[in-house]
């Protein structure tokens, strides 16, 4: 185990790795400036910054490898050896949260020197020894090999004190190092500089993710710690992928920085909640609305327009929703957080709907969130807005409607009565124990419940629904996902579907002519309210 301590000399425990991860102006690059500079641990500190040149130079000198050392990791050849010469004068040149390093070269001259050293002493000992000695892998070496391996297209060749690259299987296409593309040149200084840092040293990376694509960052990393098993390994990011792929590593979450004080947290993993998840959450500073659907599925995106003070959230079925919801107001971390989920209506009956409630997790108005783009008020807004009679255009929609459901009638009962069935027998099992008694308390369950008369009491609040031809109530009940794009050519739209017309219109001039219609079909949730629920 390894140990990393923060201010006001708060320890933590580590294998290899600690990702501290916060928002934009949560502290992230000061806190890393404050390990380097000025913790109990500083004189073991190698800290790579964000902010850094990546012009690679095409030659170098050969120096005295400690001075190479010295002048890479403090600033100047004599750090560590005179008090005058310190990391925040010279590396960092009295401003370590912020100053942009220029120290390629140095970190070229430290590897060059490094391999020029290790050389002589192989000779020296070839010469005495009368049986072949293995040659040492050298920094230079080890440099060489993960950078291949994290770029298997392009090989280094180095010698004469400079890098250049080449394409394998060709003679003529090199270029030199300076030519190289950023994500080449910084795969080179991140090694380089891991390799530099102080045996059993502390390596701070801020944003370790940057000019590296997604799919070569878990590679490099896990190259690089392999490559230096003595080293704690720091990384401070807002990237909540690079995060959540560092399974091993400790979370630290940073909440806020005042200017003087971190207010930060180890964030456990949960069981519930998928880290990605768990740490796009604590990193997020709106109220939180997780809801049906997918990533970019229309209704999610006509949330995202209508909720914008929200981080609104897909879990795909309305039980992740529920279960996650759940998950995230219980959890620990959580409790500062303004969590909440917004369901289909679906089958649920009113007690199931208030106890849903309870919870933060509010029912639509409408069998299905699709059935929003069906709504009499959203009709009447594109009928109008297209130029058409809305009159005509909603008689046209309304009778197809009417139709359709007649048609399907003892489709959506049966739906409705198994849905209901399925609700009520949810509780059992709880207490009994034994055969016997689960047979017993079985027979008990179901001879509680009257199939028929249950059947009878939905088919008459169906046909009631028919014959008043309440519109509202038939999208509270209707449970076809396709509805809206069914009815979009009785609308006129061959261009564009129904629910792609409302998307357009909610994201434009309409916003809020859209936004007030569906204001009725929210259920009891109210956005406002629950803006202010934890603030009260």
């Amino acid at each position: 185990m390894k140990t990393l301590i923060l201010p006001k000399n708060q320890e933590i425990l580590c294998t290899q790795s600690v990702v501290i991860i916060g928002t934009n102006g949560s502290g992230k690059t000061r806190l890393g400036a404050w390990i380097d500079c000025d913790s109990p641990q500083r004189e073991k500190v190698h800290r790579i910054s964000a902010q850094k040149s990546l012009s690679f130079p095409e030659s170098t000198s050969l120096q005295s490898l400690e001075h190479t050392e010295m002048d890479l990791i403090g600033g100047h050849h004599n750090y560590g050896s005179h008090k005058g010469y310190t990391k925040p004068s010279f590396r960092w040149k009295s401003n370590p949260a912020t100053h942009p390093l220029n120290d390629y070269n140095k970190l070229l001259q430290y590897l060059f020197s490094e391999t020029a050293t290790v050389d002589s002493g192989y000779r020296a000992a070839s010469k005495k020894s009368p049986s072949k000695i293995e040659p040492p892998v050298t920094n230079m070496d080890k440099v060489k090999d993960l950078w291949e391996s994290i770029l298997p297209h392009r090989t280094l060749e180095i010698g004469d004190l400079a890098v250049k690259t080449v394409i394998p299987g060709t003679n003529t296409k090199n270029y030199k190092a300076s030519e190289m593309s950023d994500g080449e040149r910084v795969i080179f200084y991140l090694i380089g500089q891991c390799l530099a840092a102080p045996t059993n040293g502390i390596i701070v990376i801020d944003e370790p993710e940057l000019h590296l694509h997604k799919s070569i960052q878990s590679p490099l990393w896990q190259g690089v710690e392999t490559l230096r098993p003595d080293c704690l390994f720091v990384y401070l990011t807002h990237d909540i992928d690079f995060a959540s792929e560092q399974r091993e590593a400790t979370k630290v979450w940073i909440q806020s920085y005042d200017g003087t004080d971190w207010d930060w947290q180890i964030v456990k993993p949960d069981s519930q909640l998928p880290d990605q998840l768990l740490l796009q959450i604590l990193g997020n500073r709106k109220a939180v609305l997780f809801v049906e659907g997918e990533k970019h599925s229309q209704d999610v995106c006509l949330y995202r327009e209508l909720f914008p003070h929200f981080l609104v959230m897909p879990r795909g079925g309305c039980q992740q929703v529920i279960t996650t919801v759940k998950a995230f107001r219980s959890h620990p971390h959580c409790h500062h957080l303004k969590v909440f989920g917004l369901i289909d209506r679906d089958r649920r009956g009113e007690s199931e709907i208030g106890e849903l409630e309870k919870q933060g997790i509010y029912v639509l108005g409408v069998a299905e969130v699709e059935n929003l783009f069906c709504t009499e008020e959203i009709l009447r807004i594109i009928s109008t807005v297209m130029g058409n009679s809305p009159e005509e255009d909603f008689k046209k929609v309304s009778d197809q409607l009417f139709s359709w459901l007649e048609a399907e009638l003892t489709e959506q009962l049966s739906l409705q009565v198994c849905s209901e069935i399925s609700s009520r027998l949810h509780p059992f099992g709880k207490h009994p124990r034994g055969v016997e008694a689960i047979e017993k308390s079985l027979q008990e369950w179901v001879s509680k419940m009257d199939v028929s008369a249950l059947y009878a009491g939905k088919e008459q609040a169906f046909k009631a629904v028919l014959k008043n031809r309440d519109y509202k109530k038939l999208l509270a009940l209707y449970n076809r996902k396709n509805l809206s794009s069914r009815i979009s050519k009785y609308m006129g739209l061959a261009d564009k579907s129904l629910p792609e017309r409302v998307l357009c219109f909610a994201r434009g001039v309409h916003k809020e002519s859209i936004k007030k219609a569906l204001e009725p079909y929210w259920g009891n949730f109210q956005p406002d309210l629950a803006m202010a629920e934890k603030d009260g």
